[in-house]
């Protein structure tokens, strides 16, 4: 008999009503084990709803340097003049457009000089529009700083352009500082991290390098001290905010000059141990 003369048979086996009864109310209750799981996952969700853990940070904007070299070099053109009047002006044609006043507004008196023998950035922040405002420190040849605040901007090609006329302002001020070595924060309790402590600040500031290692945890940062120092005592480990010791030590130089000298040191737990992860000023 050929393959398409055979014929599809159904065969009937015969069983017991109970087993399917049991068969049934098995599957039936499978579904209702199901329908119950997802209704608590559901009500779970609502009530406690599952954590993301999410990490947020924190971007530290770096120094625009070029923005700072075209303020420390327009104020040096700008706090320099001599007798002859268009000295000033080529030395200010590079800040100005030539439909600008050619001296930037500075009328120096007739006959007189003046030279800058150093510069400095002593202050910043940020402007309108994305400005930035500098207060430039000047050493000028008559022994007097000028504080000069000079707006810089970015023109249309993304070069630096003065944004305004400068101004001759005063020093910055600054507030008192409190307590230097970190009266106001706990102190350092447990004598297992004070005993690590005290071990590795002796080895930082005595610069053995090696026996320091002892203490460190791998891929600490450790920011390089000044030779030749010796530590003469701990005065003070205090616990920052941060989680960070701040530790006040006195230290001597090699012509015995006495230094107090405060650093940062961070710790962790390792394998039962106290490691150190960082030291920095």
């Amino acid at each position: 008999m050929s393959a398409r003369a055979r014929r599809a048979r159904v065969t009937l086996q015969p069983r017991r009503l109970w087993s399917l009864r049991v068969s049934l109310s098995a599957g039936r209750w499978l579904i209702y084990a199901l329908a119950v799981v997802g209704v608590i996952a559901t009500t779970r969700s609502l009530v406690a709803p599952v954590r993301e853990r999410v990490v947020v940070m924190s971007a530290v904007s770096a120094p625009d340097v070029s923005a700072q070299w075209f303020a420390l070099t327009f104020t040096r053109a700008y706090l320099t003049w001599s007798a002859d009047p268009s000295l000033h002006q080529d030395a200010l044609s590079p800040f100005l457009a030539s439909t600008d006043d050619p001296d930037g507004g500075l009328t120096s008196a007739p006959g007189s000089t003046e030279q800058v023998s150093w510069l400095a950035i002593a202050g910043e922040r940020d402007g309108p529009e994305g400005e930035h405002d500098y207060t430039v420190a000047a050493a000028t040849g008559r022994g007097a700083i000028r504080y000069l605040a000079v707006a810089v901007a970015r023109g249309a090609d993304g070069d630096e352009m003065l944004a305004r006329y400068p101004a001759l302002v005063g020093a910055p001020t600054a507030g008192r500082a409190g307590e230097l070595d970190g009266a106001d924060l706990p102190a350092v309790t447990n004598p297992a991290v004070v005993a690590v402590l005290e071990r590795a600040l002796h080895n930082y500031v005595d610069a053995s390098a090696e026996n320091l290692a002892a203490d460190l945890a791998p891929g600490a940062e450790v920011t390089t001290v000044a030779p030749g120092l010796s530590l003469r005592g701990v005065l003070r480990l205090a616990v920052e905010p941060s989680g960070a010791v701040l530790a006040t030590v006195v230290a001597a130089d090699p012509q015995r000059d006495l230094f107090t000298l405060a650093f940062e040191l961070m710790l962790a737990e390792v394998g039962g141990r106290w490691e150190i992860t960082r030291i920095q000023s």
